[in-house]
């Protein structure tokens, strides 16, 4: 597993759409999201929940979603694709502002854009799991 900061992730275009997978949120931390986002000029949103997770992130980025997995990942999830990382940084300060509990982040990546929503879920929560208690891990 590597980690990097974001400000130098590079942000080309893995896939042309500019917008922002939200993932298990609650109605009520779903509009505070959309609204944070939409101020900071992210304004296309995909909302999905757990029955999407069997879902392709590139499949998800043209609007081609699976709604029938039955044990999909219920972690609260972010996914950001081809955002500038100002706009990112932004928008995670401004979640803390409003004390919203951190969820899982990402950014979709030339591997990621590959894995199921189910996966890419997977592979964040051991990696916050395993920054937590030191260790490594290989993703999925």
């Amino acid at each position: 597993m590597s980690f990097e900061k974001i400000n130098n992730v590079n942000v080309q275009d893995k896939h042309d759409r500019s917008c922002i997978l939200i993932v298990n949120f609650d109605k009520k931390e779903l509009l505070t999201i959309r609204n944070i986002s939409s101020m900071l000029g992210m304004r296309d949103h995909i909302i999905l929940n757990n029955i999407n997770g069997d879902s392709v992130i590139r499949d998800i980025l043209e609007d081609k979603l699976s709604g029938e997995c039955n044990n999909g990942m219920k972690n609260k999830s972010i996914i950001f694709n081809n955002m500038p990382h100002n706009k990112i940084n932004a928008f995670l300060d401004s979640l803390k502002k409003m004390k919203i509990m951190r969820p899982l982040t990402a950014m979709v990546t030339d591997t990621s854009i590959d894995w199921t929503l189910n996966n890419l879920i997977m592979n964040l929560e051991e990696e916050r799991q395993a920054m937590k208690s030191g260790k490594t891990i290989n993703h999925k």
